[in-house]
């Protein structure tokens, strides 16, 4: 009877270990990542991420862009994919920005990059996320806003950077350069719609 009870434990031992292997294998090769429709932690499946009409494969239109389900736009386009290979961004930021924001994002890099080279690439510190650090009515909460973080840049570079904007961004547009002089200096970019 001892014999049973323990192949049964050493049974159930194994059953653990797989459980765990595929967790980690999960965790570690497939992390979340919101902004790809790919990922097998998204809460849609991709053919309504991807598609108006799934029965019939017809594209999504710029307008549709939104799911107003789960109140986060969805991640296509070039202007996205263009901030998400020109920019860094910190582990915990939530790159689900609505597309008014990544428009004028996209100039923003592009100014960063006429000040410091074409091979740089800004630090985004905070966008859909931290939830936790910003307001009840922050534009963060709703993809309307993200952080640049200014610190190390040369002070010169970083006045020049901020100026730029402020006098060639259109008015949907704010800029502030917030937390001067501290470890949390950064360019915050919001879209007023």
């Amino acid at each position: 009877m001892g014999c049973l009870v323990n192949l049964i434990k050493i049974f159930l031992g194994l059953i653990m270990i797989a459980i765990m292997i595929i967790v980690g294998y999960k965790l570690i090769f497939d992390p979340y990542r919101p902004e790809s429709p790919n990922s097998s932690w998204s809460h849609r499946p991709v053919a309504e991420q991807t598609y108006s009409n799934p029965e019939r494969r017809e594209p999504k239109t710029q307008e549709e862009n939104y799911d107003f389900r789960t109140n986060v736009p969805v991640q296509v386009g070039e202007n996205h994919d263009y901030i998400m290979e020109n920019t860094i961004q910190k582990g915990y930021v939530v790159m689900e920005l609505t597309p008014a924001l990544e428009r004028g994002l996209v100039y923003v890099i592009k100014v960063f990059k006429s000040q410091f080279g074409e091979d740089f690439a800004p630090t985004i510190i905070s966008a859909h996320d931290s939830f936790d650090r910003h307001d009840k009515w922050s534009h963060h909460k709703t993809g309307r806003a993200v952080d640049i973080s200014l610190v190390d840049l040369p002070y010169y570079k970083r006045r020049r950077v901020v100026k730029i904007l402020q006098g060639t961004l259109p008015k949907e547009y704010k800029v502030e350069w917030e937390s001067q002089g501290t470890v949390n200096e950064h360019l915050h970019f919001q879209s007023r719609h």
